[in-house]
């Protein structure tokens, strides 16, 4: 069971969408136009156009995964800390550490990391991360953090070195077993958001000693 996590950052208020080009661009989008409650998680059914690392899209059949953007004010972790670019390395390594956690919950101990913030099932792709920072100044701002977690999908198209995930598998295929979407996306706001309060006690020095010893390599000729 993942800890339970009583002050939660991210996921509320959960705004669903249905077919949109990114949960990513429409919640920066919001960021920029002042319209983004920090904690905000923005959800699809259905992306034309899913960003991934390095220009990549991201290959998910309508209604079937976890397709989320999540947005949060640095000023609203209440630490009293100055928040800069140079704490971006640990809170990328947090939210991998997160996501890992929660597929790790129902896919077994084999789940890993591959870096710089893939999740991955034994040699293959589950889940996938990307993170866009908005740095005002020298204060780093806002972050939106786009997930993407393949849930339910029962089958992949040939993966493509320039555009779709290689080796890609689903919790379905592992469990053999279909789950709620709105359920799994509750755990993954709660095993985020313990990541985050994580890193926040403990430091970069120690999140990023912990992701380092969940990665993995991972030999795919596009990765």
């Amino acid at each position: 069971m993942l800890p339970a996590t009583p002050n939660i950052l991210l996921g509320e208020p959960l705004i669903e969408l249905t077919t949109i080009p990114s949960t990513n661009i429409y919640a920066m989008d919001q960021v920029h136009q002042g319209l983004a409650l920090s904690g905000s998680c923005y959800t699809a059914d259905f992306q034309t156009d899913g960003k991934g690392q390095h220009g990549r899209s991201w290959e998910s059949e309508k209604g079937q995964n976890l397709l989320s953007s999540y947005v949060l004010e640095l000023k609203q972790l209440k630490t009293g800390k100055i928040w800069t670019p140079a704490h971006q390395i640990g809170f990328s390594s947090a939210i991998a550490l997160g996501a890992r956690a929660f597929f790790a919950a129902f896919a077994g101990e084999e789940t890993r990391i591959k870096k710089p913030n893939d999740i991955y099932f034994r040699d293959r792709k589950a889940g996938g991360i990307l993170i866009e920072n908005l740095v005002r100044g020298k204060d780093w701002t806002w972050t939106v953090i786009g997930i993407g977690m393949n849930i339910n999908q029962a089958s992949f198209s040939s993966a493509s070195a320039n555009h779709v995930a290689a080796n890609p598998i689903s919790l379905q295929e592992i469990t053999n077993q279909n789950w709620d979407l709105k359920i799994m996306q509750e755990h993954l706001s709660e095993a985020l958001t313990t990541a985050i309060q994580n890193w926040i006690v403990e430091g970069d020095e120690k999140t990023i000693q912990a992701f380092d010893a969940l990665c993995i390599e991972v030999k795919n000729k596009a990765t």
